[in-house]
């Protein structure tokens, strides 16, 4: 059920106990994929899995914007620091704990957001709550490749999830492709121009909806999955 379009009544009345919590952010994803990528993505996932558990999971509106450090200085990218990210997501989770939510599930969009999110975990956990974050693109990397093995920021995967959402919010003809993402230690500005040089890793010339298909079906299912063994075992 969404939060958004419930009644003070009906929320009181359903006493749900296990709560969704979609999060993304704004930033570049090459040249061809909108900003608003890690946002998509995840909403789409949302709406399947609605489908999926219809009036048994609380869903709670989307995040949208988050920790974008390495893509802050391409045009339209939005970078919250993480601190304040951090205790913002910390009070929205205090707020669905007071309101008899024992079990949070993060389902994230965004690695920038990964480290904040776990620290929101780790403080709550105190106050007798469980969370879990999900960001799709790591939790079911192996068999993601099965259907996109060119995975990366803006690359084959993300661009195929886009197409089947939306194909007329992608500019084929300007996918290319992007270097691996390195593991680098130093943290500048340097840096990340040359982690990112063009907004983008992998390769998205190889993206379809038809993959972005057969990859929705995939993670839907494996989220579902994660979601009922939690309410198991709150009952």
């Amino acid at each position: 059920m969404y939060l958004e379009h419930m009644t003070t009544d009906l929320f009181r009345d359903r006493a749900l106990k296990v709560a969704l919590v979609p999060v993304g952010t704004i930033e570049a994803h090459g040249r061809h994929l909108p900003l608003g990528t890690d946002n998509i993505i995840p909403a789409h996932l949302v709406t399947m899995i609605e489908g999926r558990m219809h009036d048994s999971l609380l869903i709670c509106p989307h995040v949208a914007y988050g920790h974008t450090f390495y893509l802050e200085e391409w045009p339209g990218s939005i970078n919250i620091p993480p601190t304040a990210f951090r205790d913002y997501m910390c009070a929205i989770a205090r707020e669905l704990v007071r309101n008899g939510i024992t079990t949070i599930i993060f389902l994230n969009g965004h690695g920038g957001n990964t480290a904040a999110l776990n620290e929101v975990g780790e403080t709550i956990s105190y106050e007798g709550v469980r969370t879990r974050v999900i960001s799709w693109w790591d939790e079911y990397a192996s068999e993601i490749a099965q259907v996109t093995p060119g995975s990366g920021h803006g690359g084959e995967d993300e661009t195929s999830l886009v197409l089947a959402h939306d194909a007329d919010l992608v500019q084929m003809k300007n996918a290319g492709v992007g270097p691996e993402w390195p593991e680098y230690a130093e943290i500048s500005h340097l840096a990340r121009r040359a982690i990112v040089p063009e907004a983008m890793t992998g390769d998205a010339r190889r993206a379809t909806a038809e993959k972005g298909s057969a990859l929705y079906e995939l993670i839907a299912d494996r989220i579902c999955t994660t979601i009922r063994d939690y309410m198991e075992e709150v009952r």
